[in-house]
């Protein structure tokens, strides 16, 4: 007999800022993971860096799993279906780079989160100190998408507010819904936000305010390698991009690099980018990428970014790599006699050279200013 698809029908009665507080279970799997993450650019003397942030919720379906070698109980796929209120396991985790050093694991802390339609994640635990670990996301205004979030641990805090600046497609959330027999992705992308909000790292406590990016994916397939950028320019103009990749660092567990020939002999199965300008408001979507890491440059990959399209448009981006954080994924299958890890390596990168064409005219250098951004390179596999 066929399986019947599941009734997923009233997540699209909703606008995309409100299903950032659903979880749609009814098409969780195994293999399912969901991320609730922001990361954050704060505005600087020559556009948004050097420094970043990023704070997260990641949860993790099966027994047992580990972020960052804390071992802790899974998400449970066949807990009780509710399309109100959500109880699952979780862990927040964060970093802070005020511009030098990074700190990582300000927060790491397994903790069961409560989802709320009417707005609002929230992920608690109690210390022995009788502190409170963990973090929430609450939604403040609905129209703006004003957001309040709150994330404390050991090493210190991130507490800001989020808000749309304009009603700019890419100042709003939007949903990219893929679904296959293997399973899929649902993604709620809120490209361009602004945020506001005290970080406090070993280091010292700082006031800041800038642009960010937040997503909350809930994947219901094995999470394999990837490369994705995000880079804000000083004019608010957005670059991005996406590359899925199959090459010997499937099997690496470790952080460290091939020699560049080997590091970018893979195959990648698809591919995209967008260049967003924000004084037109015009987006130039690009057919062809191709992102390649750079070993030896520096402490970290440098990377390397080209696209073009069948219109003639094309950008080349040379980013430097001044900060890398990292989270590791493991889980244990098998009696736990075999264990996957899945690599996941943040990159804080600067624009160091950047050319292109769009309609026909050279790419405007003077106007979108210097760049900022994330890199994502991801290795390893999640089972």
């Amino acid at each position: 007999m066929k399986k019947e698809a599941p009734d997923t029908s009233y997540i699209n009665k909703m606008r995309p800022y409100e299903q950032i507080w659903q979880h749609i279970q009814e098409l969780q799997n195994w293999s399912s993971s969901s991320w609730w993450f922001f990361v954050l650019l704060p505005k600087r003397g020559d556009g948004y860096g050097p420094g970043q942030y990023m704070f997260t919720f990641a949860s993790r379906a099966g027994e047992i799993y580990a972020v960052n070698r804390v071992w802790q109980k899974g998400m449970d796929v066949h807990r009780p279906v509710s399309h109100t209120v959500d109880r699952f396991m979780t862990t927040a985790v964060g970093w802070i780079n005020h511009g030098n050093e990074v700190h990582e694991e300000i927060v790491l802390q397994p903790v069961e989160a409560t989802l709320d339609a009417n707005g609002s994640l929230r992920a608690w635990a109690e210390q022995e100190n009788g502190e409170i670990h963990g973090g929430e996301i609450i939604s403040r205004d609905d129209d703006h998408h004003t957001t309040d979030v709150f994330f404390k641990g050991k090493r210190g805090h991130a507490k800001f507010t989020a808000w749309a600046e304009s009603e700019w497609e890419y100042d709003r959330p939007s949903i990219s819904d893929v679904r296959s027999k293997m399973g899929g992705v649902h993604l709620v992308a809120w490209r361009k936000l602004n945020f506001k909000g005290e970080f406090k790292s070993p280091e010292k406590t700082e006031q800041v305010e800038g642009v960010g990016y937040f997503q909350r994916v809930c994947m219901n397939v094995p999470m394999f390698p990837w490369f994705w950028n995000y880079t804000i320019f000083e004019d608010g103009s957005l670059f991005s991009a996406f590359q899925p990749y199959v090459g010997l660092q499937l099997f690496r567990k470790g952080t460290w690099y091939f020699k560049n020939k080997t590091e970018r002999a893979f195959v990648v199965p698809m591919s995209s980018s967008y260049f967003a300008d924000h004084k037109s408001k015009e987006t130039i979507v690009f057919n062809h990428t191709q992102v390649k890491p750079i070993i030896g440059k520096g402490e970290h990959p440098w990377f390397e970014v080209r696209s073009k399209n069948d219109k003639g448009d094309y950008i080349q981006i040379l980013f430097s790599s001044y900060g890398h954080a990292q989270f590791l994924l493991d889980r244990r299958m098998i009696l736990a006699l075999l264990e996957s890890r899945f690599n996941y390596n943040e990159f804080m990168i600067k624009v160091e050279r950047i050319e292109g064409r769009i309609n026909g005219s050279p790419l405007p250098k003077a106007q979108i200013g210097q760049g900022w951004g994330n890199m994502e390179y991801t290795w390893g596999i999640s089972l």
